[in-house]
């Protein structure tokens, strides 16, 4: 066979990489007007209104207090004169009981206790007319009066009398001196009793400070519970409500709805938080917006630069050859050489189809699958094509029901049984194991060839990306990207007897999910 001369062709990786545009070119934001803090108000309101109403009603029920303790302390004072006045009384009648004995025996045996009785009077009166008004004044002169009187008559008449044994005279004058005594006795206890009833008195005001203290400190009580209640119904519709607004629209911003605004929560700080708020979501929506294309242009350039790498080597290939042939050269070159071509242009057709099923990969139409039926099903067409080198397939799968897209996992288990088979010698056994692991079920594909390097094992899902020098680097990209359209996994392991495993594990029931979009599956 001749030489070849290959057409030159000059690549770089970033050569077809569009440019993305740069965030930061934004106009800087104005400042925001300040906003009327009417939280704050609504809060200084309520405060203060329940501060003023307790003080209020406190400084009442000191008045009321000091009230009662005035007429208690009234009440104290008056339990002397009430005392003194009995005490007075009973100084008279003693006084007049003394006189009739001493004039029933005649003698001087009871002048002693009569000067006593005298002395009480006059010291009863005296302690009685300190703080005595003006009517109790005159019943202790009448009082006194008469004491005088009695003493007058006892000593000069009727003691005299008795004395002489003329008990007529003495019966006589002993009527006028108990007269007088008994009217004595009466103004003491009218002394006694107007103290009482001034004592009375002052009780029944007390019990109605009291009881005017208790309503006054109920009514203040209740006012003080219903204003709270009145703020905090306020502060509810004018706080909870926009919070509740606010924690809404911040989870639907954590899910990436940045379509819904939270519109107006009211006015004040709230409202100025709502309008930041969607200013922040319109802002966020914009940059994301100018993330998501800045991440789609640069994997439209990798891609395109990764494909035009992979159909550059076949396409210079075709070139070179076609400049060199000509019309009269030999037939047997000529169909050696149009073979070359017809190898390289299905290698180009190869990676279109590679590419479209990378893209369709996260495209799904789900059906429920009974797997040991599916898994051999598979494992024979499998066996039965020409990729697979007269290989055998042992099976080992265990029988449930999960919900796949039947065509998208047979895909991905014949992929894995290709590379299997690839990677291993005619005579290695592939093993295709499965069970179920919770709600996953699990899928090994196993070979004993040279495993994959460690340093492999993160970039063998990457486009593009292969050791083999006839592979397009696809085919595991299409495999994780409809992996994770079903939400499973899949990961590279080392086979114990030597070699690589495949492992995917897919979710037994699918429902509430959804498929993955065809850019995030890729």
């Amino acid at each position: 066979m001749r030489g070849l001369a290959l057409a030159s062709v000059t690549w770089h990786p970033n050569c077809c990489a569009p440019r993305a545009p740069r965030l930061g070119d934004e106009p800087m934001p104005k400042p925001a007007k300040p906003q009327p803090r009417i939280i704050a108000w609504q809060l200084a309101q309520g405060f203060g209104t329940v501060t003023f109403v307790a003080v209020v009603m406190s400084a009442v029920l000191l008045g009321i207090i000091d009230d009662v303790a005035g007429l208690v302390s009234g009440m104290q004072h008056d339990e002397s004169p009430i005392r003194q006045g009995f005490e007075l009384a009973t100084a008279v009648r003693d006084q007049s009981a003394h006189i009739a004995h001493s004039l029933i025996e005649a003698d001087d045996s009871h002048l002693d206790h009569y000067e006593d009785s005298r002395r009480r009077v006059r010291s009863g009166i005296q302690e009685l007319a300190s703080g005595a008004s003006t009517a109790e004044r005159r019943r202790l002169e009448r009082l006194g009066e008469n004491t005088q009187r009695m003493h007058d008559l006892f000593m000069s008449s009727a003691l005299e009398a008795a004395r002489r044994g003329d008990r007529t005279e003495a019966r006589r004058v002993h009527r006028e001196i108990d007269a007088l005594g008994l009217e004595a006795a009466g103004y003491a206890d009218a002394i006694a009793r107007s103290a009482e009833s001034e004592m009375s008195h002052a009780h029944i005001l007390a019990t109605d400070s009291t009881r005017r203290g208790l309503l006054a400190g109920g009514a203040g009580a209740l006012l003080i519970i219903a204003l709270s209640i009145a703020f905090t119904f306020r502060l509810r519709a004018s706080v909870l409500r926009p919070l509740k607004v606010l924690t809404d629209a911040a989870h639907g911003f954590g899910r990436g709805d940045f379509e819904s605004r939270v519109g107006d929560v009211g006015e004040g700080e709230f409202g100025a938080l709502g309008r930041a708020f969607d200013h922040m979501t319109e802002e966020l929506a914009l940059r994301q917006a100018r993330l998501v294309q800045n991440e789609r242009m640069a994997a439209i350039g990798q891609l395109a630069a990764g494909v035009a790498h992979e159909l550059n080597n076949p396409i210079g290939i075709i070139r070179g050859y076609l400049k060199t042939m000509t019309p009269d050269g030999d037939p047997v070159v000529l169909r050696e050489e149009l073979a070359i071509l017809d190898e390289e242009a299905a290698q180009c057709q190869r990676i279109a189809e590679d590419l479209l099923a990378y893209a369709r990969a996260g495209e799904l139409d789900m059906t429920t699958v009974t797997t040991a039926a599916f898994l051999e099903e598979t494992a024979r067409r499998y066996t039965e094509s020409s990729r697979a080198d007269d290989g055998e397939v042992a099976v080992d799968a265990e029988d449930i029901d999960i919900e796949v897209d039947r065509v998208r996992i047979r895909q991905v288990v014949l992929n894995l049984l290709i590379n299997a088979r690839q990677a291993s010698s005619p005579d290695s056994p592939v093993t295709l194991r499965a069970r179920r692991d919770g709600d996953y079920y699990q899928i090994d594909v196993e070979d004993h060839g040279p495993g994959v390097a460690p340093a492999d094992r993160s970039r063998v899902f990457e486009p593009f990306f292969t050791r083999r020098p006839s592979g397009t680097g696809l085919g595991l990209s299409v495999v994780l990207g409809i992996v994770e359209a079903h939400w499973g996994t899949i990961e590279v392991l080392d086979t114990p007897a030597g070699g690589a495993t495949f492992r995917v594990r897919l979710p037994v029931e699918q429902r509430g999910r959804s498929s993955i979009p065809v850019g995030e599956a890729a």
